[in-house]
């Protein structure tokens, strides 16, 4: 599945690429939320057990301290160096009302199934001490029942996670480790403020190894001022020397009216889309040609590495983590900012500045701001979406089995659309009837075609000529 840029259509791609759509890691997308009371809360988690007592349980922890602003980064995250007075009393604070929540979390009756993955997220982790991250482990190993082969994986900053606390990491029953790199280039991690380089990463890496951890993950970016196609050869060529088990290769957000920090970078330095699409294309051929599997949007991973084990089974799930492994299991979040998703039920999230959590979960026992109960209509649109996202292909029989509709009927609207993203070679349909996201152009332009999807964004908002744009709202 190579392609380079000959082999796309640059005219359909500049109608396409310039328009502002969602990234649907959560359908519907937040801003169609709203607020939610604790008797809603209290209600989503019983309907759980009700609705799904077979499924198991995923629990994610939010972390947002960091020494160091990294001006690319969207995550939720407070810069508090470990010197300054009262660092330490503002830490003991969030993670007395994270462990806390844990517990609570644990006490509902939604949360007496099996605990298949916990995962640590941020933010960066690792700037908590080894002890404090055994602390909260061991809250969590006493509280819930967490399954003998369940993944517990962290996202580590390589800067603040040397080998030694590698070690206690792994003694601790971490199995996976995920981290940022985002940029091998010096001038690059220079502008964005993340300087740490190939030896140091290489000496994490090889520590992981050592030490027997099951997965090693990196994150890169691509489409960040003063990278070029040169650049991002050089930045995927050393990855894949360092030989990680999976690889998210993100395409670069520039949001500046929404990310405060991204206001000071070098604009006049960042790639155009058509040299990003360059760096897309260069990536998908390095990684696939040293053994990688292109999954979904923007991973790769080893034959054998439980992602593409998971593509393969059909439990390959899109979520606020990525794509993960947790298809059929109830996402259940804790820490600022952090979102449970509960199958075939709703989203809930935890308020999004740090001090007002610690307060609520010390005053009211639960820090949740906002919701959505999905309406059965938001459960057949979620399906198609991550089959869409997952596996590039939309699976009408699939959909008529589950939700018991027709699909022609249902979509009628959408595929009426959908025939002009076929004439633009985005997608092809099968004997069978299947969507294909056409490679390289729909797999690009994947964001078009999932918007044809959703019924909260406005499809006829405009038009230029015959070709259906999208105005988007989230």
């Amino acid at each position: 599945m190579i392609a380079a840029m000959q082999d796309v259509d640059l005219e359909v791609f500049r109608r396409y690429a310039g328009l502002s759509l969602p990234r649907h890691v959560s359908y519907p997308m937040p801003t169609w939320w709203h607020e939610v009371s604790a008797d809603d809360v209290t209600h989503y988690f019983e309907e759980s057990v009700n609705r799904a007592p077979e499924y198991g349980l995923s629990l994610y922890l939010h972390i947002p301290f960091c020494e160091a602003l990294c001006k690319f980064c969207a995550c939720n995250r407070v810069i508090l160096r470990k010197s300054a007075a009262g660092a330490s009393q503002r830490v003991d604070a969030y993670l007395h009302a994270l462990e806390c929540e844990i517990a609570r979390l644990a006490g509902t009756a939604a949360a007496k199934r099996p605990l298949r993955q916990v995962h640590w997220g941020g933010g960066s982790p690792t700037y908590l001490e080894a002890d404090a991250i055994l602390h909260i482990q061991d809250t969590i190993r006493t509280t819930f029942a967490v399954a003998a082969d369940a993944e517990v994986s962290m996202e580590i900053d390589p800067r603040t996670c040397p080998p030694d606390k590698l070690r206690h990491l792994k003694a601790m029953g971490f199995n996976r480790i995920s981290m940022g790199v985002q940029d091998f280039d010096a001038k690059v991690q220079e502008h964005v403020r993340r300087v740490q380089t190939f030896e140091l990463v290489q000496e994490t890496v090889d520590a992981c190894r050592e030490l027997g951890f099951q997965s090693v993950n990196f994150d890169l970016i691509y489409g960040m001022p003063y990278q070029s196609v040169e650049t991002i050869r050089d930045t995927v060529e050393r990855t894949i020397r360092l030989n990680p088990d999976r690889v998210a290769y993100y395409h670069y957000a520039q949001i500046p009216e929404k990310i405060a920090t991204q206001r000071g970078m070098d604009y006049t330095r960042l790639p155009d889309s058509e040299t990003k699409l360059e760096m897309f294309l260069l990536g998908t051929e390095l990684f696939e040609a040293a053994g990688y599997e292109f999954i979904g949007l923007d991973h790769f991973a080893k034959p054998e590495e439980l992602l593409s084990k998971a593509m393969s089974d059909g439990t390959l799930q899109r979520n606020f983590q990525g794509m993960t492994t947790g298809g059929g299991l109830d996402l259940l979040g804790a820490g600022v900012s952090s979102i449970s998703h509960l199958l075939d039920i709703g989203f809930v999230q935890n308020v999004r500045e740090p001090d007002a959590y610690v307060d609520s979960v010390v005053s009211n026992g639960g820090a949740v701001q906002r919701g959505k109960r999905f309406t059965r209509d938001d459960l057949v649109r979620q399906a198609l979406l991550n089959q869409l996202y997952c596996n590039a292909a939309i699976h009408p029989r699939s959909l008529e089995q589950r939700f018991g509709i027709k699909f022609q009927d249902y979509f009628a609207r959408e595929i009426e659309i959908m025939a002009e993203l076929r004439r633009d070679g985005l997608v092809a349909i099968d004997a069978d009837g299947v969507i294909h996201a056409t490679f390289p152009l729909g797999r690009v332009l994947i964001r078009n075609v999932a918007a044809v999807f959703d019924a909260y964004l406005e499809p006829d908002a405009y038009k230029v000529g015959d070709q259906y744009c999208f105005s988007a709202n989230a």
